[in-house]
């Protein structure tokens, strides 16, 4: 039997150890760095980020930790919600200076629901960067005869877009481009320095900047004499900017130019015989020829053809009330245009050469009248 002194004792011992546990402590979840640390490096917008400042929880005796993060920069996050170590990581898409908070909670032995809570803080430097690609394409249509200048057509636009306060400028390369082909050289401005400022501010990370307008242009002395043919051009852009981010993106613009064809025809040609009577024009007549201006793109092969006046029968006739008067009609039945600058309507070899006469004796029995008559001239190119 157990003496009543080891009874006592025994339960003396069974005491202490309750004691003892229900006056153990439950550890507290800790979070380094401390409260108010700033992240280095400091990222850089845009692109890929993971930082060097490392976050470390403790404080669970065989336990997990849940992780939380609130008021990081766009495109940043945490890098994992469980483990005891994170980082923050991403690709930012918004700058400036921000103040988050990051909340590890433990869940183990001894730390059931313990959570900790810290302040920090992070920079994003701004740059720039191209939104949709990096390449875009012009196009002009150019017509000799037109007087210019000519502008283009965006046939592919590039955008980008740069942090808040980045200071931005371009430049080109070549300087001068020049749309090239099998005959022709012709020189273009490439925006002009319109609508891409040569040195800029953007005001939001998210703005676009469109790199092409419709302001590039050729001008009349440049094209007036080109052939019809397609020319290209290559050309290379490049933005820079300032900064702790500084640095430079560059975009290929691709231009096409299409001389076509074309010609155009101005002035108020006529053909006049003036005043004619039977004895004094026995012999004919001659008219006399106020030339239209006809300009055509160079080297353009042309045809000429006409309807015959609106009297025609067998030949051409002026009409004057119910009589007619027979006469002669000429012109070239075919040129070649000389360009914007060169006026082929005229007289001379590969000119128009419009003309009319009045054969001898066509005048004989005429009655007296004021004959007209009005002929269509065709100009096929």
């Amino acid at each position: 039997m157990v003496s009543e002194g080891l009874k006592k004792r025994f339960k003396i011992l069974l005491l202490s150890l309750l004691l003892s546990v229900l006056t153990v402590t439950a550890h507290a979840t800790t979070l380094s760095p401390r409260n108010g640390t700033t992240f280095t490096p400091a990222a850089n917008e845009f692109l890929p980020y993971t930082s060097s400042t490392t976050l470390s929880a403790g404080g669970c005796i065989g336990g997990t930790y849940t992780w939380t993060a609130s008021g990081l920069p766009t495109g940043l996050n945490l890098n994992s919600i469980t483990g005891t170590t994170n980082t923050i990581t991403g690709t930012p898409t918004q700058s400036g200076s921000f103040t988050f908070t990051v909340r590890v909670s433990g869940s183990g032995f001894l730390c059931w629901g313990s959570s900790v809570t810290n302040t920090y803080y992070i920079t994003v430097n701004p740059r720039c960067q191209f939104s949709g690609g990096s390449t875009g394409s012009i196009s002009f249509t150019i017509d000799p005869t037109l007087a210019g200048p000519i502008y283009n057509t965006v046939t592919q636009n590039v955008n980008f877009q740069c942090g808040p306060g980045t200071t931005y400028s371009y430049s080109l390369l070549p300087v001068q481009p020049n749309l090239t082909g099998t005959r022709n050289t012709i020189p273009y401005t490439l925006s002009a320095g319109q609508g891409l400022s040569p040195f800029g501010q953007n005001t939001s990370d998210s703005t676009l900047i469109p790199l092409l307008t419709t302001l590039s242009q050729v001008l009349q002395a440049d094209y007036q004499n080109a052939y019809a043919e397609t020319d290209n051009s290559t050309e290379t852009v490049t933005i820079s900017w300032t900064g702790p981010a500084a640095g430079s993106i560059t975009a290929t613009v691709n231009a096409v130019g299409t001389v076509i064809n074309a010609c155009s025809v101005s002035g108020s040609p006529s053909l006049n015989f003036g005043a004619l009577d039977a004895a004094t024009n026995a012999g004919g007549a001659t008219a006399t020829v106020i030339s239209p201006t006809i300009m055509c793109t160079m080297g353009d092969a042309i045809s000429v053809t006409n309807n015959g006046g609106l009297n025609f029968s067998g030949t051409p006739r002026m009409k004057s009330g119910t009589n007619y008067l027979n006469y002669n009609f000429n012109s070239a039945g075919s040129m070649t245009g000389a360009g914007g600058t060169t006026n082929i309507g005229g007289t001379g070899t590969g000119n128009l050469n419009l003309g009319a006469t009045i054969s001898t004796g066509a005048l004989d029995n005429v009655p007296a009248g004021a004959y007209s008559d009005t002929v269509t001239i065709t100009i096929d190119y």
